[in-house]
C-alpha cells in the first residue's frame, strides 16, 4: 500500500483523470493561446500578439499538447495532462504541509481527501481554465514557504511565488506578502535570494506586456474593474456573470487608443462620483465571497444591452441542482470547518502567515473586483487545511 505523500498524490490523481475522460474540454482563450504556442510558436490570440492572459498556464497546456498528442491522446485532453500531474503533486504538498503544521497524519489525510474529492476542483481539472494550475502552484508555494532557512530553499520559494504571478496577476499581493514573510523570518539574505528569483520570473513578462499592450499588467484589469464598478453592477452581481457587460464596455471605449486604460478611468471616475455606492458594492462582494453557493448563481447566456437607457439582460441558464447542492454543501463544510480550525489554532496562528496571506489576498481581490467561484477556488486549500486541523483534533 502506498502511503505518505506518494499515496496522497495518487489519491488526488484518480478523480481528476476520471473527470478528464468524463467531461470533454471546451475551448477557451487559454486553450487557443496554447494551440498557438504549440503549433506556431507564437503567443497570439485572434491573430494578434497579446499580453491579456498570463503565460504560464497556456505554456503548460502547450507542453502537454506537444508531449502527449504523439501517444494518440485526444488533442484537447492532451493539454490538460500536465496541469493534472501538477495538481496531483500539489496533493502530496498539501499532505506534507498539513502533517508538519498540524503534527498529525490524520489531519494530513483529511486535508488530502478534501482536496482530492472537491467537486469544483475535480470538475475544473477537465477544463482548460487556469484554476487547476493556480491552485496547485499556491499549494506548492505554501509547502515550500514552510522552510526557507537556506538560500536554495528561499530561491525555490521565490520561483514558486513568481510562478503564481505568471499564472494569475491577482496573486501579486500573495507574492509580495510571501517575500515579506521570508524577510521577517530569515533576514535580508534569504529575502534577496527569494526576491531575485521572483523578479527573474515576472520582469521579462512585464517587459513583454509593456511592449505589446503598453502596460506592465494584463490588459484586462481596467475591463474587470469597470464591469464590477458601475451603475449596472448591482443588477448583475451575484446572479449573473459580469462578462455579459463586456460588449457594453467595449462599445463605450471603441476608438480609444488604450481601451483598457479608458475603462479603468471610467471605473475610478465612478468611485469618485459615487463613493458610497461604490463602497456598498464592494461590501456586497465581500459578503458573497463568504457564502457557499457557486458564483455567479447562473451560467452565462448571451450579452447584455442598453435599451432606452436601461440594462437588459437575457434570460440566464440555471445551474443544475446537482451543481448547486453538491458544490454548495461541500463549500459550506469548508467555510464552517475553516472557521473552526482558525479558532482552534489561534494560539499558533502566527505560524500560518502565508496561509493567511493567501486567504486575505484572494478575498480582497474578489471584493474589489467581483466574486466568482473561479477566482475563489485557489484559496480553498487553506480552508481544507483548517478544516482538517479542526476535525483531527481529539477532545
Amino acid at each position: 500500500m502506498i502511503r505518505g505523500p506518494w499515496g496522497a498524490a495518487a489519491v488526488c490523481a484518480v478523480p481528476r483523470l476520471a473527470a478528464l475522460f468524463v467531461h470533454p474540454p471546451s475551448p477557451t482563450q487559454y486553450s487557443a493561446l496554447a494551440i498557438s504556442l504549440a503549433d506556431t510558436h507564437r503567443y497570439v490570440l485572434d491573430g494578434a500578439a497579446t499580453a491579456r492572459l498570463e503565460p504560464l498556464h497556456p505554456a503548460l497546456l502547450a507542453m502537454g499538447r506537444l508531449a502527449f498528442r504523439s501517444f494518440g491522446v485526444d488533442a484537447e485532453r492532451s493539454m490538460l495532462v500536465l496541469p493534472i500531474v501538477l495538481a496531483s503533486a500539489a496533493g502530496a504538498g498539501l499532505f506534507a504541509l498539513t502533517r508538519e503544521k498540524a503534527n498529525s497524519e490524520r489531519a494530513a489525510w483529511i486535508a488530502t481527501l478534501l482536496y482530492a474529492c472537491s467537486p469544483y476542483l475535480v470538475r475544473q481539472s477537465a477544463s482548460s481554465m487556469e484554476i487547476t494550475t493556480a491552485t496547485a502552484l499556491l499549494i506548492l508555494a505554501a509547502w515550500r514557504m514552510q522552510d526557507v532557512s537556506k538560500s536554495s530553499r528561499a530561491a525555490a520559494a521565490g520561483l514558486l511565488l513568481g510562478a503564481i504571478v505568471l499564472t494569475r496577476f491577482s496573486f501579486l499581493p500573495i507574492a509580495g506578502g510571501g517575500l515579506l514573510l521570508v524577510w521577517r523570518r530569515e533576514g535580508a539574505g534569504r529575502f534577496a535570494a527569494a526576491a531575485a528569483m521572483t523578479a527573474l520570473c515576472v520582469l521579462p513578462w512585464a517587459a513583454y506586456s509593456r511592449s505589446v499592450d503598453g502596460s506592465l499588467w494584463p490588459s484586462r484589469v481596467g475591463e474587470n474593474l469597470f464591469v464590477s464598478t458601475n451603475e449596472w453592477t448591482a443588477e448583475v452581481i451575484p446572479q449573473t456573470n459580469v462578462d455579459v457587460l463586456v460588449p457594453i464596455a467595449t462599445d463605450l471605449v471603441r476608438g480609444e487608443p488604450d481601451p483598457d486604460r479608458a475603462l479603468l478611468r471610467r471605473a475610478t471616475d465612478y468611485v469618485e462620483e459615487h463613493p458610497f455606492e461604490a463602497a456598498w458594492l464592494k461590501l456586497r462582494n465581500l459578503a458573497f465571497t463568504l457564502q457557499p453557493r457557486l458564483l455567479p448563481f447562473t451560467e452565462r447566456a448571451g450579452e447584455a444591452t442598453i435599451v432606452d437607457g436601461r440594462l437588459v439582460i437575457p434570460e440566464q441558464r440555471r445551474r443544475s441542482i446537482a451543481d448547486r447542492w453538491i458544490a454548495g454543501v461541500f463549500q459550506a463544510i469548508l467555510l464552517a470547518g475553516g472557521a473552526a480550525g482558525i479558532w482552534r489554532r489561534r494560539a499558533v496562528i502566527g505560524a500560518d502567515g502565508f496561509l493567511l496571506v493567501v486567504l486575505a489576498s484572494v478575498i480582497a481581490v474578489n471584493s474589489i473586483f467581483f466574486p466568482t467561484s473561479r477566482l475563489l477556488a485557489p484559496m480553498t486549500f487553506v480552508l481544507m487545511f483548517y478544516t482538517a486541523a479542526a476535525l483531527a483534533e481529539r477532545p
